[in-house]
C-alpha cells in the first residue's frame, strides 16, 4: 500500500510572509525564509507555537519569553545542531519584543488577502547574538491542491503532513482538507521529517515525499519517490534538485507520478 507525506508551506498553500528587518526595522515581503538562514550556518528559524493573534498582545521582550516558555516554541530549521538553551544564551541581551512580531502580522494582513496564518516565527543568528529578522507567514492554497487531495482520497492513498508550521495552523489545514489530526506532524523539521517518512516506510510499501526547499531535502531522499515542488517560484540551490526524483512545477502533477510509480 501505498502513503504520501506532504510539506506545507511552499508546497500545498502558496506562502506569503511579512519579516521585520531587526538592523534598520524595515519590513519587507520575502517568502524564502529558509534560503536567509541558509546564508548563515550559524542562523536558525524559531517558531512559536502561540498563535500570532495571542502575541501580538503580549507586552515584553521576546527573550523574556523564551526564558519561561520552553515548551511554546521549537527550532524548526538549521544547519547547525542547536538547542533552546543556545538560543537563550545568545539572545540574553537582544531588546526585540512583541511590538515587532505584531509589525508583521499588521503588514501581512494588510498586504494579502490569506486563507491560512501560519504563525510567526524568527531567524536567529547565534554567532551575532542576536535576532536578525521576525516574520509572520501564511498563505493560501495553491490552487489545484484540494482537488489533488480529493483525487488521492478517492484511490485510498493516504496522506500525511509533516511541516515546521506550527500546530495551531496545520490542524486547521488538515482540517479544511479532510485529513486526520493523527496524520500532521507539526514543527517537524528537517531531521523530524526524514524520521516520518522512515517509520512510514515500515507500514507502507512505498512513500512518496513533497517538499519545496533544503528543509525538506534528507525526507526527499528517504522516500521511496522524492518530489520537489517548484511551484513556490523560489531560487533553489543545484543540490536540493538533483536530489528529487522528480521536480514539478504544479501540484496536480504529484497524481500522475503517484498513479505511475
Amino acid at each position: 500500500m501505498k502513503a504520501i507525506v506532504f510539506d506545507n508551506a511552499g508546497t500545498i498553500l502558496r506562502r506569503v510572509s511579512s519579516l521585520k528587518d531587526m538592523s534598520n526595522n524595515n519590513i519587507i515581503f520575502e517568502t524564502n525564509t529558509i534560503g536567509i538562514a541558509n546564508k548563515n550556518e550559524d542562523s536558525l528559524i524559531l517558531v512559536f507555537q502561540t498563535p500570532t493573534k495571542k502575541m501580538m498582545k503580549f507586552d515584553c521582550k521576546i527573550i523574556d519569553f523564551l526564558k519561561n516558555n520552553k515548551e511554546s516554541y521549537e527550532i524548526s530549521y538549521s544547519q547547525k545542531k542547536f538547542s533552546k538553551d543556545d538560543v537563550i544564551e545568545a539572545l540574553k541581551n537582544d531588546e526585540t519584543t512583541f511590538s515587532d512580531i505584531a509589525d508583521t502580522a499588521h503588514a501581512l494582513i494588510n498586504m494579502y488577502d490569506i486563507e491560512i496564518c501560519s504563525g510567526s516565527a524568527m531567524i536567529v543568528d547565534i554567532s551575532q547574538k542576536k535576532i536578525v529578522y521576525v516574520y509572520t507567514a501564511g498563505g493560501l492554497f495553491f490552487e489545484k491542491t484540494r482537488n489533488l487531495v480529493r483525487k488521492l482520497q478517492e484511490i485510498q492513498i493516504p496522506i500525511y503532513i509533516a511541516s515546521g508550521d506550527n500546530k495551531q495552523s496545520l490542524f486547521k489545514i488538515a482540517s479544511i482538507l479532510n485529513i486526520p489530526e493523527g496524520n500532521v506532524y507539526h514543527t517537524c523539521n528537517m531531521n523530524c521529517k526524514e524520521k516520518v517518512v522512515s517509520s512510514l516506510q515500515k507500514k507502507y510499501s512505498h512513500v512518496t515525499m513533497v517538499g519545496n526547499h533544503t528543509n525538506d531535502i534528507l525526507a526527499i531522499k528517504k522516500a521511496d519517490t522524492g518530489i520537489l515542488s517548484i511551484q513556490q517560484g523560489e531560487k533553489l540551490p543545484k543540490n536540493l534538485k538533483e536530489s528529487a526524483d522528480f521536480v514539478v512545477s504544479d501540484i496536480f502533477q504529484v497524481l500522475k507520478i503517484v498513479n505511475e510509480v
